[in-house]
């Protein structure tokens, strides 16, 4: 149940540092990268026009960038969305659970990145 998550479930900072060899800068300005994305916009506008090949697009697109930021929640929810996409189908829950993930990891994001500026 995503209620229950931490911090840590949804951003493995410790994880991101490694992948970017431990270069904080890096990091942070990819994190104001996807807080900028527009992915996000095309899944929803995708979404709204049931337009799933697109709509599967944009899931692959945040997939990616989730994976290599290790926003570990989101990246779990987006693979599935993109393979459910793929598939055309397009279930409400899934939908939720990405609005509901993605809502989450901006704050976190949005935390983490006070965080480092206060370095």
């Amino acid at each position: 149940m995503a209620d229950l998550l931490s911090r840590d479930d949804y951003i493995n900072i410790k994880e991101a540092l490694t992948r970017v060899r431990d270069n904080k800068k890096l990091f942070r300005r990819m994190l104001g990268l996807f807080m900028e994305s527009g992915e996000f916009a095309n899944l929803e506008d995708s979404l709204m026009q049931k337009d799933y090949g697109k709509a599967a697009d944009a899931a692959h697109a945040i997939k990616g960038m989730t994976g290599n930021l290790s926003l570990t929640e989101l990246f779990k929810i987006s693979t599935r969305m993109m393979e459910e996409l793929r598939q055309g189908i397009a279930s409400e829950e899934s939908q939720a659970d990405f609005r509901a993930a993605y809502s989450q990891t901006r704050l976190y994001v949005e935390e983490v990145m006070a965080e480092m500026d206060g370095e």
